[in-house]
C-alpha cells in the first residue's frame, strides 16, 4: 500500500483562493473549485514567497496588504 505524506507550503489569497498552475501559466482559483488543476506547492516558506514574487507582477503589494498568506500544509499521495 502506497502512502506518502510530506510537509509543503501553499499560497492563499484572501482566505479563499489558492495559487495553481504549471509552466508560467499561474492563476488563483477558488479553493472549492480547483478541479484537476495542479496546486503549486513549495518545500519552504521562503521558496514559496520568492516564487510568488517572481511570477506575480504586483506580488509585493498583495503581501504588504496582508492579502497573501503562505500556509504550511500536509500533502499526501495514497494508493486507492
Amino acid at each position: 500500500m502506497l502512502n506518502i505524506k510530506r510537509e509543503r507550503y501553499v499560497i492563499i489569497r484572501d482566505d479563499s483562493d489558492i495559487f495553481c498552475g504549471l509552466a508560467r501559466n499561474y492563476q488563483f482559483k477558488k479553493i472549492g473549485d480547483i478541479g484537476n488543476t495542479s496546486i503549486k506547492t513549495y518545500t519552504t516558506k521562503e521558496k514559496a514567497k520568492q516564487a510568488f514574487l517572481a511570477s506575480w507582477w504586483y506580488g509585493e503589494e498583495l503581501i504588504a496588504q496582508g492579502r497573501i498568506k503562505i500556509v504550511r500544509v500536509l500533502e499526501g499521495i495514497e494508493e486507492i
